[in-house]
């Protein structure tokens, strides 16, 4: 399965964006029941050609490369269909890479809507030290995953849920995918505190072999956006992923965040890559 994602990685992105690992830890979440939530195409001898999984925020197929243009992405499409009335979504949702014109078609073709897109953004870090400039009565501080837990999903939750794109999570799921995946490094994370209270914070991945630092999720407390919080943490996350001798700082944003993307763009990221998300009604 991870050989067929990788190779749709390099034929829609440009270098592959997904490891063993991710998909154990995808696996591994509670929310997650493998058996129901995933399947596989073979052909020949057992070979897999296609994986495909629903898993919020939206269902994703991959076809191997030299196996597309035979039904496995109609096939694929309709049984992601069908797990996600099963699961209750209020929408059938599913992601594609921009530059997969086959699934664009796919999904176009069923009724599907482009409603967003997350673009990859990514900093060169360089050799010259970064200095963050702090707002007046600002602390920075690691985050402690167990003790922080609650406060950072509550304040995740403050942050997002106006947004289009916000799903409810419940603490559990949180913590799992944002707190214990395999590689969340609290060294590189950031929590804002103003007078003892969470102002914001930042969690940080480090992929090793990528020399790269993720920004996984930036969390400013709405009384506190437009305050300099957010780009407080994120150079002082880009100051310690160069400390710690990665080349790059990487991130995701949604196209109708254009405040977050604005920031970003200030701060020199620029895009590498673009996800599309396509929605429709059920049924």
């Amino acid at each position: 399965m991870l050989a067929v994602l990788i190779a749709r990685d390099i034929v829609d992105l440009g270098a592959p964006d997904y490891s063993l690992q991710d998909l154990l830890d995808e696996w591994g979440e509670s929310s997650f029941d493998l058996e129901r939530d995933a399947i596989v195409c073979e052909a020949g001898e057992g070979e897999i050609v296609a994986y495909a999984s629903v898993r919020r925020p939206a269902g994703y197929a991959a076809v191997a490369p030299g196996h597309e243009g035979r039904g496995i992405g109609h096939s694929l499409l309709s049984w992601s269909e069908q797990r996600q009335r099963e699961l209750g979504w209020e929408r059938h949702r599913h992601a594609a890479a921009a530059r997969n014109s086959r699934a664009r078609g796919l999904l176009t073709g069923a009724g599907y809507g482009l409603v967003r897109s997350y673009f990859r953004l990514c900093r060169p870090l360089g050799d010259v030290p970064i200095i963050p400039v702090v707002p007046a009565g600002i602390r920075m501080r690691a985050p402690r995953p167990r003790a922080d837990a609650e406060v950072l999903h509550a304040l995740d939750a403050a942050a997002f849920s106006q947004s289009a794109d916000y799903q409810e999570m419940s603490l559990e799921e949180f913590a799992e995918r944002h707190l214990a995946a395999h590689d969340v490094e609290p060294s590189l994370s950031c929590v804002a505190v103003r007078e003892d209270r969470v102002a914001g914070f930042l969690l940080s991945r480090r992929w090793d072999q990528e020399s790269a630092g993720y920004v996984d999720l930036l969390a400013v407390h709405p009384d506190q956006q437009r305050r300099g919080v957010g780009s407080a943490l994120l150079l002082t996350a880009f100051e310690g992923y160069r400390a710690a001798g990665l080349s790059e700082a990487r991130l995701g944003v949604a196209s109708d965040n254009p405040g977050a993307l604005a920031l970003y763009t200030r701060l020199g990221m620029r895009e590498t890559f673009r996800i599309d998300i396509y929605e429709r009604a059920l049924g």
